[in-house]
């Protein structure tokens, strides 16, 4: 790893406009209805995120649900706007958001492979190469033949992630989506990270498993309702979030 940051935020934030469920009066209400402009509320998902991310560095982020997590990737990833402060992004970026995306359930295993390198701008030739790889590390082989629509929902995600991992390129942002498939295949998955960051790519990885990071050295960022609770060291803090969790726990019962 150089230090050469590729990522970097300034005071990040973000804010939705939301409906609001307060009661209307029937003159209230025509009058919204007239307009097309119904009351809203804002709610704060990001606030001032700041983190600098070096070339080659693995982040996890972790927090709560609902904490902002994906909100953050989706904007790093150029997929959703930011309402204030700033970010750098500098280099490729390759999203595992959602397994599947982009695949046709009327299409062969083997014609989805070819399609979603397609869509992320591999020639036929770069995924002919790739093809014996994924075939492998997605352990369908006897099925490639078949259309996606008769596979179960594991080996879907299977085939996914399998393209997936073999398309990567520079940062990569990985929303928690790994879990797919049985003890021995999730393994798998696990080492692709390690293979992914032994090529010198960057990752920012969303993970609830904490247990995971305990094999890397990284940092983490620690979100808590749209807020920077703490970044830095990955497994100083994890057990950071591990406390808190564990106290709010205490207190719920109490």
């Amino acid at each position: 790893m150089t230090m050469d940051p590729v990522i970097e935020t300034k005071n990040l934030s973000k804010i939705f406009n939301i409906g609001t469920r307060e009661r209307l009066t029937l003159f209230s209400d025509l009058r919204y209805r007239l307009s097309g402009e119904y009351p809203k509320r804002e709610l704060r998902a990001l606030s001032d995120i700041n983190i600098k991310v070096n070339k080659g560095e693995m982040v996890a982020i972790i927090g709560p649900n609902g904490a902002g997590k994906t909100t953050l990737l989706r904007i790093l990833a150029g997929i959703m706007a930011h309402t204030a402060g700033s970010y750098m992004v500098k280099g490729e970026v390759s999203c595992v958001f959602e397994l599947g995306l982009g695949f046709n359930p009327r299409f062969t295993a083997i014609e989805n492979v070819y399609l979603y390198g397609a869509l992320h701008g591999l020639t036929r030739r770069e995924m002919d190469l790739k093809l014996p790889s994924i075939i492998n590390f997605s352990e369908l082989g006897d099925f490639m033949g078949a259309k996606l629509s008769e596979f179960s929902s594991g080996m879907r995600a299977r085939l996914a992630f399998a393209t997936v991992i073999e398309t990567l390129q520079g940062i990569v942002m990985i929303d928690e989506i790994l879990a797919v498939g049985d003890v021995s295949f999730q393994d798998k998955c696990a080492g692709a990270i390690d293979g992914i960051l032994e090529k010198g790519n960057t990752i920012l990885y969303i993970t609830h498993g904490l247990d995971v990071l305990r094999k890397y050295n990284g940092k983490a960022l620690y979100i808590d309702g749209g807020n920077q609770i703490a970044y830095g060291d990955m497994k100083e803090v994890a057990g950071l979030y591990e406390r808190d969790v564990s106290q709010k726990k205490k207190d719920l019962c109490e």
